[in-house]
């Protein structure tokens, strides 16, 4: 502005340090090629409803990163790049991948459609008094919970029981292997069981939790998502919660493995065309999670 007035402006300095008389310039050389930049096109911009619904979706579940609210939307029927998800989110940085081992790789990758595996976890109650051990067992092929259960009490016979219960859900004549950790529960009495099945029992090494990463994954996965915002006021409370959370973990959380679908694999829900829909939001586990579903407006 100073230049402009006259041609003496350098004597008007002494009003002003050397800093802002830069911090000025900083400012008009940004104004000039905003004014430059406007009139050329760059990549167009996605409908800002959209934008809006991505926000939304993102705000209602504020654990997932873009990978899983990207899931979430193709299964809503928009057509959306990860990229863009992520432009329009705050992203959650997630720690690196755990470190593979090729065999084990190999193994799974070829015995995954009949390989049942198991892992076991625990629960504190509000107290600490009651210590809550859940079993589960996970259908490698789908990454769906087939059966789970919970007690206070732990037995060789209570995890039979289970995975009696856990078979009947995934044809026994289509599996071949039940892969578990070196706890006691899953001993000779366990494998014998196994093997009147006509299933074989493989066991994990030593300390080497990694050979079992799906059920681990999946461990980490309940806590993360579930257990870290849950406090448990006795075993009915945390079992009618924990069925909550599976439900939606086998129907409408999606994985990457499964080309982001879920494992109990759901359809595509299109916006009708026929009449005025508009997206409902349902919440699960208290609004810690949302389901969606076309519905006729009023």
């Amino acid at each position: 502005m100073l230049s402009y007035l006259g041609p003496d402006w350098k004597t008007s300095l002494i009003l002003v340090t050397p800093n802002t008389l830069i911090s000025w310039r900083k400012k008009k050389w940004k104004l000039f090629w905003n004014l430059v930049s406007s009139g050329k096109s760059g990549r167009p911009m996605i409908q800002w409803d959209l934008i809006k619904l991505t926000r939304k979706i993102a705000k209602q579940n504020p654990i997932w990163g873009a990978t899983k609210i990207h899931g979430t939307m193709i299964k809503l029927g928009f057509m959306i790049s990860e990229k863009s998800v992520s432009k329009y989110i705050k992203t959650l940085r997630r720690s690196p991948n755990p470190r593979k081992r090729l065999a084990w790789k190999n193994f799974y990758a070829l015995h995954s459609d009949s390989m049942i595996v198991s892992d076991l976890f625990t629960v504190f109650s509000y107290n600490f008094r009651e210590i809550y051990k859940v079993i589960f067992f996970m259908d490698l092929e789908t990454r769906q919970i087939l059966h789970y259960d919970i007690t206070v009490k732990t037995s060789t016979r209570w995890v039979r029981k289970v995975i009696k219960v856990a078979l009947r859900k995934k044809d026994p004549k289509n599996t071949s292997y039940v892969l578990t950790d070196n706890d006691t529960l899953f001993g000779k009495r366990f494998s014998r069981y196994l093997e009147r099945l006509g299933i074989k029992h493989k066991k994990t090494a030593v300390r080497s939790p990694w050979q079992n990463g799906y059920a681990e994954r999946f461990v980490k996965t309940c806590k993360e998502e579930f257990l870290d915002y849950f406090i448990p006021l006795n075993e009915y409370h945390l079992r009618v919660k924990l069925e909550e959370f599976i439900q939606f973990y086998n129907h409408n959380r999606t994985h990457i493995a499964l080309r982001k679908d879920t494992p109990v694999s759901s359809p595509i829900l299109h916006k009708p065309r026929d009449g005025d829909y508009k997206l409902v939001s349902h919440p699960v586990l208290g609004g810690l999670y949302h389901t969606y579903s076309w519905e006729k407006a009023a």
